[in-house]
């Protein structure tokens, strides 16, 4: 089991944004819960204002970003550590797969655990699976994210 390196969760909006490139409205992680090396845990509280909820419900591209951005989070983090001032700016290169099970109301804690899969050289092939608070799971997704300076 690789080791949390992270003492205490992160939940302050203001250095979760010191940690991700994104900025709001486009902000779809709020807190970093564990990191180790090689994975990740994030949450996010779904607010009813999101950009990416209609009619009360988080929508498919919302939990696609969350994921997304929950792996940028990750990646913010691992900056941190190294001692970068700033985040590195990302994007979704390729969706190889993603599993939605069920989409969550606007009020919702998601949890989502990420993994690195593989990294060569900026290209990063990530698994997330994204439970709400009971732990019920609601998506799942394979993709790979490229980091640019």
């Amino acid at each position: 089991m690789a080791e949390n390196l992270l003492k205490e969760p992160i939940r302050e909006l203001d250095r979760i944004l010191q940690l991700i490139p994104q900025k709001p409205p486009f902000v779809m992680v709020d807190s970093l819960l564990e990191y180790t090396d090689k994975t990740g845990t994030t949450g996010f509280t779904i607010p009813m204002d999101n950009i990416l909820v209609e009619d009360a419900i988080f929508s498919e591209p919302g939990l696609i970003e969350h994921m997304a951005q929950s792996m940028s989070l990750w990646r913010g983090y691992e900056g941190f550590l190294s001692g970068l001032d700033k985040p590195k700016t990302g994007f979704i290169g390729a969706i190889k797969a993603v599993e939605i099970l069920e989409l969550p109301k606007a009020g919702t804690k998601l949890v989502t655990y990420v993994e690195i899969l593989q990294e060569f050289m900026n290209v990063t092939s990530v698994g997330a699976r994204t439970f709400d608070e009971e732990g019920k799971l609601l998506a799942t997704s394979e993709m790979k994210t490229v980091t640019v300076d």
